[in-house]
């Protein structure tokens, strides 16, 4: 794998508006500078950060001007995602994977950016950074999540046990150990990849899923979709994340997340650890994905093996 260089104090980091747009932006936007300001970097913002297409941060050609135009600068130490929301998928086939391949650098993001991080991994094989984004988390941070955050944009150590916050226990589903490289995100995103030049190949890898906002049957529609795409046959494991606000529609006569998981996860026969303090969580690990993962379902940690950034 490609690994990126780390973030140093004064470094610039180029900002991307490649999903939704953003919300109230004469209220937001400055408080985002703010924000990172008071993370100790410059900033480039790419236009689209500023457009609007509808529920867009811009048009398609507009985001993937705005991100090609982030690794080629020679200013640019990394590349951090505006927000998240919807539209990644739409501009992934205007991406420069070979600009990205010339120009390693740090990508941050999660949530819709599961789409971009897929990518490459699967066109360039780079390391990519699964954490929180400026819009959002970095202007209220909880010293939690600002921590994690900045141990995995800065450390060219191997970032060691990715540990929940203190109360957060994590849950042995199927119990057992395995090693691979930790890939994965969003599950709505790696579902609707399936089928595309960017879906996800999970053959021996540890497979990371989250969402949020979906009720119980959307999942079960999602997960049912990458095991017929073999994700769970591929995978040596399994970790899962915040599933956040996600109901039943109908309760009279409804599955629960737990039915849909011993359903559809459980069988594969993989270790699965649930409960992890990762994506749409109100304290988040920030992740490496590509990384070399060690997965104790039994013991729960998850355990990075490797250095995420270039020493």
């Amino acid at each position: 794998m490609i690994k990126p260089k780390p973030l140093r104090k004064g470094d610039t980091i180029g900002l991307a508006g490649i999903s939704g747009a953003m919300h109230d932006p004469e209220t937001t936007f400055p408080k985002m500078m703010e924000a990172i300001d008071a993370m100790g970097y410059k900033v480039v913002v790419a236009e689209s950060c500023r457009e609007q297409y509808g529920y867009l941060s811009g048009t398609d050609e507009s985001r993937a001007r705005g991100l090609n135009a982030l690794f080629r600068d020679d200013r640019v130490d990394a590349v951090v995602c505006m927000r998240g929301g919807y539209g990644v998928a739409r501009m992934l086939d205007g991406v420069d994977f070979d600009a990205i391949r010339a120009n390693p650098k740090i990508m941050l993001g999660y949530s819709d950016i599961t789409a971009l991080h897929t990518a490459i991994h699967e066109k360039v094989g780079m390391v990519t950074i699964h954490g929180p984004m400026p819009c959002s988390a970095w202007m209220e941070f909880d010293d939690f999540t600002r921590d994690s955050l900045v141990r995995a944009l800065t450390s060219t150590e191997p970032l060691g046990l990715l540990a929940n916050p203190p109360g957060m226990t994590p849950e042995c589903i199927v119990p057992g150990r395995c090693e691979g490289q930790l890939v994965g995100g969003n599950l709505t995103l790696i579902a609707s990849a399936c089928g595309t030049p960017y879906a996800l190949d999970a053959t021996g890898k540890i497979l990371l899923l989250e969402d949020i906002g979906e009720y119980i049957y959307r999942l079960d529609s999602m997960l049912t979709q990458i095991r017929l795409a073999g994700l769970f046959d591929q995978c040596v494991g399994v970790v899962l994340g915040g599933f956040t606000d996600c109901t039943e529609e109908y309760e009279h006569y409804a599955l629960h997340l737990e039915d849909i998981i011993r359903d559809i996860i459980v069988p594969a026969g993989k270790p699965v650890l649930g409960n992890m303090s990762i994506g749409h969580t109100p304290t988040k690990i920030t992740v490496p994905l590509g990384v070399r993962c060690a997965l104790d379902a039994d013991a729960g940690t998850l355990t990075a093996l490797e250095a995420a950034l270039e020493g």
